[in-house]
């Protein structure tokens, strides 16, 4: 935990009031997560995940996961701290994204390449060997907080959905959960990210996109309360005006299935398509704090189908091209991959459509 006095010099965080206006929001289906601990809750739990996984574009709420709005608005405020840096502080501890890693800092872009690029953010990796690295003194003074709390996403809410997950596919209950060891080679990462309000004139350039539409390259990415909307999701990958506004609720994760899980599910786990877009005008000029986990499968992980019951009774076949585009890849070397292909995006080396995804994934 932080000391006496590194606590004192923490300004409390309270999340911004929700917006007023009347928006398109999806309707997403909640998984209360403590029925894992009860008799035939895994059982209720893997129903609702067969009911809801191809509707709503596959994001989903998890509630009674453990951790207190109170845990939650501490990170918020180690964010806020964070962001408020010196510009040369934060400088200091730049990640390398041209060479495919995402840890540390990235600042927001200047100039012409702000209309692509509207967004700080830091990223800190798993509390292992592997990931030792210097942080601003700000993160020292709260690092046992932090690892607490990302600890607790890992092991009590990441391994609970992996093996509700493996459960529904009729796979050991431990085989997702073995490619995603904490103490393996990989990178998962709670990540502190800020976008910064731009001006109307400024964003009616990008058509009032924040970050163009895209499916996240990791297994599962976990997004806490944050008031400000903007954040929306896919909802019929074939209709591209199926785009609905993601609400976030206090004491509820956002959770949304990415590239790996659907890999490694045979396709049957979808991928979500997802952007962020100009709050709506009660909130367009505040910034917008976002609190961010994404879970990744240890590095030496192959990106290759696991043979799943399910799939074979439902007479579904794997893909081709899930068997062929990835093969022999590591999950180590995907993600690399997609991490240094969005650095030469932001960077203005190559322009980026929506929705465009490596690999074939749709």
């Amino acid at each position: 935990m932080a000391s006496n006095s590194a606590s004192s010099a923490l300004k409390p965080y309270t999340p911004p009031p929700k917006t007023t206006e009347n928006l398109d929001w999806a309707d997403l289906e909640g998984l209360d997560i403590s029925l894992l601990d009860k008799p035939g809750g895994k059982e209720v739990l893997a129903e609702q995940v067969l009911k809801f996984i191809n509707t709503n574009g596959r994001f989903f709420y998890v509630t009674n996961h453990g951790l207190t709005d109170e845990q939650v608005n501490r990170q918020y405020a180690i964010a806020n701290a964070l962001f408020e840096l010196p510009l040369e502080e934060k400088m200091k501890y730049l990640s390398n994204t041209a060479a495919g890693d995402f840890r540390g800092y990235k600042p927001r872009a200047t100039g012409e390449l702000s209309s692509r690029d509207n967004v700080e953010r830091y990223n800190i990796p798993k509390f292992t060997k592997e990931h030792e690295r210097q942080h601003p003194q700000l993160i020292k003074d709260y690092y046992e907080e932090i690892k607490e709390f990302s600890l607790h996403i890992h092991n009590k809410i990441l391994l609970s959905l992996l093996r509700l997950f493996a459960y529904v596919l009729g796979i050991d209950d431990e085989a997702l959960v073995q490619r995603h060891r904490y103490e393996e080679n990989g990178l998962e990462y709670l990540r502190y990210m800020k976008y910064h309000p731009r001006s109307v004139e400024e964003d009616a350039k990008v058509g009032n996109i924040w970050a163009k539409g895209h499916t996240d390259y990791n297994t599962l990415t976990f997004l806490f309360h944050q008031p400000v909307a903007g954040l929306q999701v896919l909802q019929n990958p074939d209709d591209s005006n199926s785009w609905r506004y993601v609400k976030s609720e206090p004491g509820a994760i956002i959770v949304n299935i990415a590239d790996a899980l659907e890999y490694l599910s045979g396709g049957f786990l979808k991928s979500t398509v997802h952007r962020v877009v100009r709050p709506p005008a009660d909130q367009a000029e505040k910034p917008r704090l976002s609190l961010i986990y994404f879970a990744r499968p240890e590095a030496a992980v192959r990106m290759e189908p696991l043979q799943s019951p399910l799939l074979q009774r439902l007479g579904i076949q794997v893909p081709e091209h899930y068997l062929k585009a990835l093969e022999g890849v590591t999950a180590e070397e995907w993600a690399r991959a997609r991490i240094a292909k969005d650095h030469r995006f932001r960077t203005g080396i190559v322009n980026q459509p929506e929705r465009e995804i490596l690999a074939g994934v749709p």
